[in-house]
């Protein structure tokens, strides 16, 4: 590798990376995932030239992963739920007015600059990475690794295990690209380069405020911080999944039994209405409804495989649980395959640097 800094591509270390999260400008592209506000009070120098009265700083002894989840219990109770934040997409601004009005202290990601805060992508980076080395040790538990081990071998190797809760989804993308989160601290617009410059999919939560797929860094931030709580635990109940999992599971069929199966007895049951099927022809006729029913099956397939480009879009941008009931059940029943499989490979640590 080239020593010139323009072309240091290097992978900082995960721990040189939360230690060396310091902010080193002013300015702010005042995004939705910011918590810059341009009418906030600032001060005059001697010089008359405006800075903001206090510099937004993240460091790993003052801002650590363990001091956002230490903050997390003091306003967790009046929290909405997971699926509720991740639905209605709380501002920034209301999420504060009602912390405030509990009379609590404001996290440091809610605060604004002049408050002495932080943005959201900064704590949401600083506590991934903390998981992140962690994730890297883990073991994965014998039932999953069954199953996934099931659904990659009878796919071939094309399908996997689908993430339906929205942390794992979070966690998933996230670690997906944080080789290249950088050292220092920056803004959205540069992390966001910074990703794509290395050929990764940019998290939806990263995703510029106008797309589609996007949802705020600070309410992913919240749901991470909530996952395993007692708000969380629906999304691991097994009668919750196993209900979805039926609902799927049914959908699945009888999308098999209208586009496949209903295909080819379409071409059966016309033949006899238009009077074109009879006994001396039926073999003929029942090779044309079989025929037929192959390329609907084809079809069936091409439009119901999963594909690397649905991941964060067709069952919401942070999985089913992103979408409000009524429309997490007909994303289901247009696309029930996408509930128990997906075709992005699960993340693997031993293959990051590749």
């Amino acid at each position: 590798r080239t020593q010139d800094s323009r072309f240091d591509d290097t992978f900082p270390q995960t721990n040189a990376i939360m230690a060396s999260l310091v902010c080193k400008t002013n300015n702010d592209d005042g995004s939705i995932d910011s918590n810059f506000d341009p009418e906030t009070p600032i001060v005059r120098n001697g010089s008359g030239i405006s800075t903001l009265s206090v510099k937004a700083t993240l460091e790993s002894q003052e801002y650590d992963a363990a001091t956002i989840r230490a903050e997390f219990k003091t306003y967790q109770s009046i929290l909405p739920e997971p699926e509720k934040l991740l639905q209605e997409q709380h501002s920034f601004q209301l999420l504060r007015q009602n912390i405030q009005k509990s009379g609590i202290d404001l996290p440091r990601f809610l605060k604004y600059k002049f408050e002495g805060g932080i943005k959201p992508h900064h704590a949401l980076c600083c506590l991934l990475l903390s998981e992140h080395i962690a994730e890297e040790r883990k073991q994965v538990g014998v039932t999953l690794a069954v199953y996934s081990w099931l659904i990659s071998t009878l796919s071939f190797g094309y399908l996997h295990r689908q993430l339906n809760s929205p942390a794992e989804f979070i966690r998933d993308q996230f670690n997906r690209v944080a080789r290249a989160i950088p050292a220092d601290v920056v803004k959205p617009s540069v992390l966001r380069k910074k990703i794509r410059d290395r050929g990764l999919t940019i998290p939806n939560y990263f995703l510029d405020p106008e797309e589609e797929k996007q949802f705020p860094p600070h309410i992913a931030l919240l749901v991470i911080l909530q996952d395993k709580e007692v708000e969380s635990i629906k999304f691991y109940n097994l009668a919750y999944r196993a209900a979805f999992a039926s609902f799927a599971f049914v959908a699945l069929l009888l999308r098999i039994v209208l586009e496949v199966i209903g295909g080819a007895g379409a071409i059966w049951g016309g033949a006899e209405v238009f009077t074109l099927r009879t006994a001396d022809n039926a073999d003929f006729w029942q090779w044309i409804s079989i025929a037929v029913g192959v390329l609907c099956f084809f079809r069936f397939v091409t439009l119901n495989a999963p594909q690397k480009e649905d991941e964060g879009d067709i069952l919401g941008p942070a999985g089913p649980w992103s979408l409000r009931f009524p429309v997490r059940l007909r994303a289901v029943c247009d696309h029930p395959f996408h509930y128990f499989v997906r075709a992005l490979r699960p993340f693997s640590s031993n293959k990051k640097k590749n």
